[in-house]
């Protein structure tokens, strides 16, 4: 027999399990577009075209991610 207890841990479960879910669904890879994603200079692989952009675009969208503009 379950009690109130369990049935709230059965309820959290199932709600942790559905927000994981949907947060994984919104991970979509980015494509390569040819263009490095920070600065827009031409590449012919990745998506930078060093590291520097690299770590630029990932503060800018962390900086976004915190904001809430993302």
């Amino acid at each position: 027999m379950t009690d109130i207890y369990d049935q709230a841990t059965d309820k959290e479960m199932r709600d942790r399990e559905l927000a994981i879910k949907a947060a994984r669904a919104q991970n979509q890879p980015i494509a390569f577009t040819g263009q490095c994603l920070n600065c827009e200079e031409v590449i012919t692989r990745g998506r930078f075209c060093d590291s520097e952009c690299r770590e630029d675009y990932e503060r800018s969208e962390k900086m976004k991610q915190l904001s809430g503009r993302k």
